[in-house]
């Protein structure tokens, strides 16, 4: 059967001089058209103040003004049905009586009238209902087969003007005053399907939403790995988006990496903990906690700065910890069963701080009397509640909420009260302190099993929930004072800095009732029930309790739902679900969750692993990932602020009975389970497992591995998130806007210059502005899962073209020699940007930000500069170019000195020069005389001797001076005397005075030489013609004797003079 959606709207009333006034009672009823009327008329509805006229593609009200003196003020405005055809006028309900019409265009004689109207034809697979309302409201209501059927519906009004959205509320102005018209409610088979106004250029229409478009990310699913056999309980997600898993491991082959902790520490089990990527494909910390005796952990969390704590109970006396925890003695008591495990010396409760890698111990105490500690011994419905309590995590402490055995109980307020006391401390964030701690309870059993923070006006709050058999805990403003049966669910309120108990309640049937799991959003919960301060819960009844009337949910089912107020005295809300069976249990509670819509998540067990009960005939989803159940499965459920079902589905694999060994999961707040699984026990691999790279596709022990599962319901609000590719554009092009719709299945873009467009449309958008001006671009995002909406304004300015110009005025200095130049704007630049081409293989894009500077690294030009102004918006340019040469540095000053030294007074000749340079200076007497100037320069010295002359290079253009100094020797060539020979040489090769020669200017003096050595015996010796000869001692190349020798030498100088000598030289290979 198809289900049928229908709007409902109220034309509430019209407001003058704000006097509101109804539309009167009619005395009579809908009077169709028989003729005396125009044909776009199908009926009219006669009231005392006003007309209403059915026409065939619209209603039409023609309305008394406000003043009774004044009859005759009538105003009028239609409201037409956009995109309607001509509809089909039925008459329901027929009244007493008949009228009759005379007109000169037209009369109808007998015509009835009737209580309420239908209109067929207007849209395909719709009807629309007229009636008037007992309070004299005119009730429209559009009836469909599906909201699919109703997206059609539109309303355009002429003659009212400025409409706007308030809420529920669709507000027009018209000449008398305002007319308001009532957001209808939807209404479908399953209950009330969300709505809400929508505006799409002049029209508005109610929107409903689909129920079922919930379309789960199932991120991973992923087995331990471990051989060793692994029990799960708990799991929490971090801020990165990963999941934290923790449960027991029984050996030592547990997948260890990057922990804490790295072997197994014995005593039966230790706590395992692992940590994995966002998708599920690799383990980034596998780590055993433990001591000598049991471990469990029954919850965790991850801190505000990424640190995971964990709470649990322990029966070893040696748990790691630092030197200053809060308490480093385990208490110990009795043996105890929980959880599955018996701890054979007691428990004690114990919280466990690691860093966000898993890898340092960050704090560790213990915490408990000489009782049991941490285990629900007499409280327990399910399979694994003994194992039940949370830990919450927040920047001013560490909250843990548990149950006791112990009567010395560390405690800072209350004192005992009963077999078993729920209690609640507040640890500092390093767990060296405990900041205040009290039991909670009555006489007889009392257990506290889930706890959420609240901030109210101000002050935070701790709620908890639990169940208790004792009496007078209520008060006679608790929405349930007494205790009505085998156990209540059981609500507190704390002040969570004081821990101060400020209200309690019961919730329970006279079966046995447990609470289990509580949530808080403060949006979340005005959304759903008007109140922001309101929690939920989540629980098990194995007695009869009701669903509120109007709400999804089965009758005789055994887990439950509940809205309470922020006081306890106030019950909004409470659904049951499940296979209307109170006798048995099917689902054991692990996580819960309230998001920003008011939507609830909820996640548990139920099967052969419980105490009786199964997860047979539960309510599923069409979308569900798994459909059908083996009777042993997880079970996931979405409900929205309405509490209708948005999401349903088992699971699980088969043989295999998926459970949890006690503890919590958690949701995060973007809907997102992270939730750890006892899987495959037996043996088997039977767990869904995704993706195909997920890190353990296997369980590897021969019993139960403990699984990872991410899945994301992705039910949080709209969200608009868009940007412009460009803020500012030329009149003509197309703006184009990008980005996301987070949730939004529906948009509204008013472009801002009269441009509105909408539909289900997703970015990017493109539009063409015509006109030039700035612009306010509004997109409104909708969701129609949750009933949010987003909006976002973004800004744009349209330009008119402008021909660009480029002129800039050039600055530098060619004798720099940084090579620095500057581009400067001129009064007739006009350029949205400039692009510069340096010449040199540089660019440079500037939005207008002079001067432009830059630096040449050795290029000195001619260097030519392109200065380009940009249209950046247009796409026009206009160029300009610039010849820029730097002046090069000085080169190096070569030249020689020449000497004429053969007058009286020797002539000297200089030539010299160097790159850039404009004139050669020549100094040879010295800076205090004159210089000679040019190239090449001629100068006398007075006579034989060393001189220097300095020579400067001078570019006068930027005036840079180079200066070098030459040391030149003239020789006295014409004085046949200044010839000289030796008298002695030793030619020992020590490098001093080794051979017979003349002096470097001697030598240098003489263009023509004979010269001949003898012995004593007149034998000859040796012999040269080159004035440079070194006579090493050496005849026929042999060494000759020591001894005196004897030459003789004629010669002629460089200047012409002839001369001769002969002597004796003394030859002596013994000296030094």
């Amino acid at each position: 059967m198809r289900s049928r959606i229908l709007w409902i709207f109220l034309l509430l009333s019209f407001f003058a001089q704000a006097q509101p006034t109804e539309i009167s009672r009619p005395t009579v009823g809908f009077v169709p058209n028989q003729g005396q009327w125009p044909a776009e008329v199908l009926a009219q509805l006669p009231t005392e103040t006003a007309r209403i006229w059915i026409l065939q593609d619209g209603l039409r009200f023609t309305l008394r003004g406000p003043s009774e003196e004044d009859s005759s003020d009538l105003f009028v405005f239609t409201e037409h049905f956009q995109g309607a055809q001509s509809g089909r006028f039925t008459g329901l309900g027929g009244l007493p009586g008949h009228l009759s019409y005379f007109f000169p265009s037209g009369s109808a004689a007998m015509v009835p009238h009737f209580a309420s109207a239908a209109i067929d034809g207007l849209y395909p697979g719709v009807t629309l209902e007229l009636e008037l309302s007992p309070d004299g409201f005119l009730k429209t209501t559009w009836v469909g087969e599906s909201p699919e059927d109703l997206r059609a519906v539109a309303s355009q009004f002429e003659g009212v003007e400025h409409g706007e959205a308030q809420g529920r509320i669709l507000r027009f102005a018209y000449p008398a005053g305002v007319l308001e018209i009532d957001l209808p409610d939807a209404q479908g088979s399953r209950g009330s399907v969300p709505a809400q106004w929508r505006r799409n250029a002049s029209t508005w229409a109610p929107v409903a939403r689909s129920a079922d478009r919930i379309d789960p990310v199932y991120r991973f699913s992923t087995f331990s790995g471990s051989v060793s056999d692994n029990f799960g309980y708990t799991a929490t997600y971090d801020l990165q988006g990963r999941t934290w898993i923790g449960g027991i491991a029984f050996g030592a082959q547990f997948p260890v990496v990057n922990g804490v902790q790295s072997s197994y520490a014995g005593g039966g089990t230790d706590v395992a903990l692992m940590l994995f990527s966002p998708d599920g494909t690799s383990l980034l910390c596998g780590t055993y906690f433990g001591g000598g005796n049991r471990e469990q952990p029954h919850s965790m969390m991850v801190g505000p700065n990424g640190d995971l704590v964990v709470m649990g109970v322990t029966g070893s006396s040696n748990l790691p910890h630092p030197l200053n925890s809060y308490d480093t003695t385990f208490s110990g008591a009795t043996s105890i069963n929980g959880g599955g495990q018996t701890f054979n010396q007691g428990s004690d409760i114990y919280v466990l701080r690691l860093d966000s890698t898993g890898s340092l111990l960050q704090g560790m105490t213990y915490l408990g009397g000489s009782g049991n500690d941490g285990i629900n011994a007499n409280m327990a419905m399910n399979y694994g509640d003994q194992a039940r309590g949370e830990v919450l995590v927040a920047s001013d402490g560490i909250y843990i909420a548990s149950s006791t055995l112990s009567t010395n109980f560390p405690i800072t307020l209350a004192g005992h009260h009963g077999l078993q006391d729920g209690i609640v401390a507040k640890l500092s964030p390093g767990l060296d302190n405990l900041i205040w701690s009290s039991y909670y309870g009555g006489s007889s059993a009392d257990g506290i099993f889930g706890a959420a923070l609240h901030e109210h006006q101000g002050q935070l709050k701790l709620f908890t929930v639990g169940a208790t058999l004792s009496d007078s805990l209520g008060s006679s403003t608790s929405h349930q004072p007494l205790r009505q049966g085998l156990g209540d669910a059981w609500v507190q309120r704390i002040n969570a800095t004081t821990g101060l108990l400020e209200r309690t309640t019961y919730l329970g049937t006279t079966g046995p009732d447990l609470g289990y799991l509580i949530a808080q959003n403060p949006e979340g919960a005005y959304k759903a029930v008007g109140d922001s301060s309101a929690i939920a819960i989540v629980g098990n009844t194995k007695g009869i309790l009701t669903t509120t009337p109007g709400l999804w949910g089965q009758a005789m089912a055994s887990q439950y739902m509940a809205w309470l107020g922020y006081d306890l005295d106030t019950l909004y809300r409470l659904q049951t679900f499940g296979s209307g069976t109170t006798s048995s249990i099917n689902c054991s509670p692990t996580a819960f969750m309230m998001d920003g819509c008011g939507s609830l998540y909820f996640s548990g067990w139920g099967g052969l692993a419980n105490n009786g009960g199964n997860t047979q005939n539960l309510f599923t989803t069409p979308n569900a990932y798994q459909s059908t159940t083996d009777g042993s499965d997880f079970y996931f459920l979405v409900l929205n602020r309405k509490g209708a079902p948005l999401y349903a589905s088992y699971f699980g694999g088969a043989p295999s009975y998926e459970h949890v060994d006690g503890g919590t999961s958690r949701f995060d707040p973007e809907g997102v389970i992270h939730q750890a699984i006892c899987a495959g026990c037996g043996g088997n691999s039977a767990l869904p497992v995704f993706p195909h790279n997920a890190y353990s596709l296997t369980n590897n022990a021969g019993n139960c591995n403990m699984a990872a599962v991410q899945i994301a319901f992705a039910l949080q609000s709209a969200d608009v998130d868009l940007n412009l590719a460009a803020d500012t554009l030329c009149a003509g092009n197309q703006a184009f806007l990008s980005g996301t719709l987070g949730l939004a299945d529906s948009v509204y873009i008013d472009w801002g210059d009269g441009s509105i467009v909408g539909g289900n449309m997703q970015p990017p958008y493109n539009h063409t502005y015509g006109l030039a001006g700035p612009f306010v671009i509004t997109v409104e995002a909708y969701d129609t899962v949750c009933a949010t909406q987003a909006s976002q304004q973004i800004s744009i300015f349209i330009s008119t073209p402008d021909p660009p110009k480029a002129a800039m005025n050039l600055v530098y200095d060619r004798c720099d020699t940084a090579l620095h130049v500057e581009l400067h704007p001129t009064d007739s630049l006009v350029s949205q940007a400039l692009l510069v081409l340096w010449g040199d293989g540089n660019s440079h894009y500037e939005r207008m930000q002079c001067p432009l500077i830059h630096d040449y690294r050795g290029i000195y030009g001619p260097i030519t500069i392109t200065l380009i102004a940009l249209d950046t918006l247009c796409g026009a340019a206009d160029t300009a170019y610039y010849v820029v040469t730097f002046r090069p540095p000085l080169g190096e000053i070569n030249g020689e000195v020449l000497v004429n030294p053969c007058g009286n007074e020797p002539l000297m000749y200089g030539e010299a020069y160097a790159n850039y340079a404009t004139q050669i200076l020549w100094y040879p007497a010295g800076f205090s005389s004159p210089p000679l100037r040019g190239r090449e320069r001629f100068w006398t010295v007075g006579g034989p001797g060393e001189y220097t002359v300095a020579v400067v290079a001078w570019d006068s253009l930027c005036d840079r001076r180079d200066t070098v100094f030459w040391t030149y020797e003239v020789l006295p060539i014409d004085d046949p005397d200044a010839i000289q020979f030796p008298n002695m040489f030793s030619p020992n090769n020590d490098g001093i005075n080794d051979a017979f020669r003349l002096s470097e200017s001697g030598a240098q003096a003489l263009s023509d030489l004979a010269l001949t050595v003898y012995d004593r015996w007149g034998q000859k010796v040796f012999a040269t013609t080159d004035p440079a000869f070194a006579w090493d001692g050496r005849f026929r190349n042999r060494p000759l004797l020591d001894g005196v020798y004897f030459y003789v030498a004629q010669w002629t100088t460089s200047c012409g003079i002839s001369g001769e000598a002969h002597g004796a030289v003394t030859l002596n290979k013994t000296l030094p």
